[in-house]
């Protein structure tokens, strides 16, 4: 949509160049009760919306994050001159139950957000787009009619408290600048000027339609002790939000608040404290204290100043959990729990985060890998379908470069396992929700970013991205990673020619002869360059190349038997983020879920109990033993997702979509004596459990209306019905 579609004949307005968190304020006289009132409503980069005083949504951080519009800025010391897409988004609220006859204030508070963030860590690939802005259009019936009110010079602004701002590192509040009052309709006001107005983005506009970020639970806070003036706190578990302070009456001063994911000696541990600090400058007032415009990722925190902590909010979408799950082996549940809470702190501003704190950004590599545990357990269809059109809008239009993030933010990553994003998120996407449209949308992106791999290839092998750009094959494997990028990134060209192929399928369109060619050479310059004929190894079976190489169904028995040989004598993982997830589920494809299984729960140093034994309440960026950067990552979460599909037995039959067709065929009895658990699909809940004694297996399905499932075991089949189902096998 175009902006004069969205807000009529508004403009874009701002206060003056240099305040980035002002407060802005319009009155407006209305005849009568008011019938109806709708307001279209964008705040560049993020806003909040007050009528007569009262907040008309507690939806925070909106507008979701996008490309936003054209930008000026290098990557690799030249200009960035790739051709992107670029939209908004805005939002739509009924506020008819706000207003009423006579005077009303229409009070909104802006920050940069993503949108205005300034340069950080001296890389011109962080500039921000612009200067904060706001534009609405707020149409009402009362009394005497219908009438528009948009934006323009008659809204004014001023400096609000906060009066430095940093995404990433936080604010600094100056709480005499709160201006009691200025949300409401009688007051003086005289300190807010004209805003200047600006001209329109060269973009499209979205309605928001997936859910914004929110208040969703709250913590106590256990205190644990003080040291130089800092009193330090314990939230209990690694979560994003925000604690909540109280200031003193009469206290002057300034109240610190400083956050970290780890203590060390009784104070906070600085290595993993990332920056993150808000300041607030007393005005002598009893106030409310907490960051506004941005989340911290933290479990310890410390205050030092005359303020009382009262609460401890989490914060993050608003995405419900659709899933439970529950074993006798302490390792996978710790790991259920572990994911969701990773995963949901991780989901901010429409944006799957490779971490909430040090970067914050949409990586197509981690998205892609979490996707299918995050669909599979929680509410994500509206979060995924916004970040499809990010992914969509990441790939440049002339070459079909698809960036390492989604929305584009200067980053690193590799050709492979993060481009495919384009392919591999709407395949997993339309395998959950039965939607092929996306599909449909960005197949013609698909193709052109297999050329640009090729396009980027020597030998038949993918070996370079852009250039200046790394290139990466995997991604925090322990002690290094050994195995050859461009056998990583060539596996991807292949798995993805496979999937482009079936969803031409999936479309009904015309088979490209092109694909079948490409894989044909690209598998032969893979077996040429790292089979050897001799072990059947590829790449020296080095951190689950033999893995990599089976799963786009190359390679002999013998493949797979140094394969499952190797990680029996090795008793854990030694792969990074795409080889964890791949080995475990080729293992378990392949008929070796013992093997999957002693991965799983191995208590190897580089292992899931490893972290739960370290303490952890989040998935960690790398294992445990190596260095640690981020104590929240949600990428080794992509074996979540094994949990229902092994260790519950709920899979979808081959070739279905929106979970029409299930099995039920739990891998992992042998080893747990129950679990149980349910999903929620599109045609309802579906639940397992099961307990196993002796050579006997009580299963209990309940099935939801419309799905055809049956239960496989043994080597024969049991249809089930919809409803309970109780089973002696």
């Amino acid at each position: 949509m175009t902006f004069n579609e969205v807000f009529g004949g508004a403009k874009w307005v701002a206060p003056a160049a240099g305040c980035d968190c002002p407060l802005m304020r319009e009155v407006i006289e209305l005849d009568g009760e008011v019938a109806a009132a709708e307001i279209n409503i964008c705040g560049l980069g993020f806003f909040e919306l007050y009528i007569n005083g009262a907040r008309v949504s507690g939806d925070m951080f909106a507008p979701v994050t996008s490309d936003y519009c054209r930008r000026e800025f290098t990557v690799c010391g030249q200009p960035f001159r790739e051709e992107l897409r670029h939209r908004a988004y805005y939002l739509t609220y009924d506020v008819a139950g706000y207003l009423r006859p006579g005077r009303n204030a229409i009070c909104v508070m802006l920050a940069p957000g993503w949108f205005g963030q300034p340069t950080w860590s001296d890389d011109p690939g962080t500039a921000r787009y612009g200067d904060v802005r706001l534009a609405y259009r707020l149409n009402v019936t009362d009394g005497s009619g219908s009438h528009s009110f948009l934006t323009g010079p008659q809204v004014r602004w001023a400096p609000g408290p906060i009066v430095e701002y940093d995404l990433f590192k936080g604010e600094t509040q100056r709480l005499e600048l709160s201006r009691d009052g200025w949300m409401d309709a009688d007051y003086d006001g005289d300190e807010f000027l004209p805003c200047r107005e600006l001209e329109d983005m060269d973009t499209s506009y979205q309605p928001q339609d997936c859910p914004a970020d929110a208040v969703i639970r709250h913590i106590t806070p256990r205190r644990l002790g003080e040291g130089d003036g800092w009193t330090v706190y314990d939230a209990g578990e690694n979560i994003t939000g925000t604690p909540v302070l109280r200031s003193r009456e009469g206290a002057m001063g300034e109240v610190l608040l400083h956050l970290s994911e780890e203590l060390k000696d009784g104070a906070l541990d600085e290595d993993y404290r990332h920056g993150q600090c808000e300041r607030f400058i007393l005005d002598g007032r009893e106030r409310t204290l907490r960051a506004r415009f941005t989340w911290f990722g933290f479990r310890y925190f410390a205050v030092k100043g005359e303020a009382d902590v009262v609460d401890c909010l989490v914060i993050h979408e608003d995405i419900a959990v659709t899933s439970t799950f529950e074993s006798s082996n302490s390792a996978l549940n710790w790991l259920y729990e572990a994911y969701i809470r990773t995963q949901l702190t991780n989901m901010h501003a429409g944006i799957p985060s490779d971490c909430p704190h040090i970067e914050r950004r949409g990586y197509t590599g981690d998205g892609q890998l979490a996707c299918p545990s995050a669909m599979l357990t929680l509410d994500a269809q509206s979060f995924y379908r916004k970040w499809l059109r990010d992914i969509e809008d990441c790939q440049d239009d002339v070459s079909g470069h698809v960036q390492y993030t989604a929305p584009y933010t200067r980053c690193g990553g590799g050709p492979g396992g993060w481009g495919c994003a384009i392919i591999v998120v709407p395949y997993v996407y339309y395998r959950q929700y039965g939607d092929s449209a996306p599909l449909r949308e960005m197949y013609p992106g698909m193709g052109k970013y297999i050329e640009y791999l090729r396009a980027h290839s020597e030998d038949g092998l993918v070996v370079s991205d852009r250039p200046g750009e790394w290139c990466l094959g995997d991604w925090c494997c322990p002690g290094g990673m050994k195995l050859p990028a461009p056998f990583v990134n060539t596996y991807f060209l292949i798995r993805s020619l496979d999937q482009l192929m079936e969803i031409e399928s999936i479309l009904g369109l015309p088979a490209d002869a092109r694909w079948p060619k490409y894989r044909a050479e690209a598998v032969a310059s893979l077996c040429a360059h790292y089979y050897d004929e001799s072990t059947g190894d590829f790449a020296g079976n080095v951190q689950g190349t033999n893995a990599f190489a089976l799963d786009i169904a190359l390679g002999d028995a013998r493949t797979l038997q140094n394969l499952v040989a190797h990680y029996n004598a090795l008793g854990g993982y030694d792969t990074g983020i795409f080889g964890t997830e791949i080995v475990t589920r080729v293992l378990l494809e392949k008929g070796e879920a013992a093997t999957a299984y002693r991965l799983l729960t191995s208590e190897n140093p580089a292992s899931i109990a490893g972290w739960m034994k370290a303490g952890a309440t989040t998935l960690w960026e790398y294992w445990p033993g190596d260095i640690q950067r981020s104590l929240n990552h949600p990428m080794f979460g992509a074996v979540t997702k094994e949990l229902f599909h092994a260790a519950l037995g709920i899979r979808q039959a081959s070739g279905s979509a929106g979970w029409k067709k299930t099995v039920i065929s739990p891998s992992f009895t042998p080893w747990l004596s129950e679990a149980s658990g349910h999903i929620q699909t599109p045609l309802g809940r579906l639940s397992v459990s099961y307990r196993t004694a002796e050579a006997c297996v009580t299963l209990d399905v309940c099935v939801p209306q419309g799905m055809e499932a049956d239960v496989q075991w043994g080597g024969k089949v049991y249809p089930l019905h919809a409803g309970e189902n109780h089973l002696t096998l």
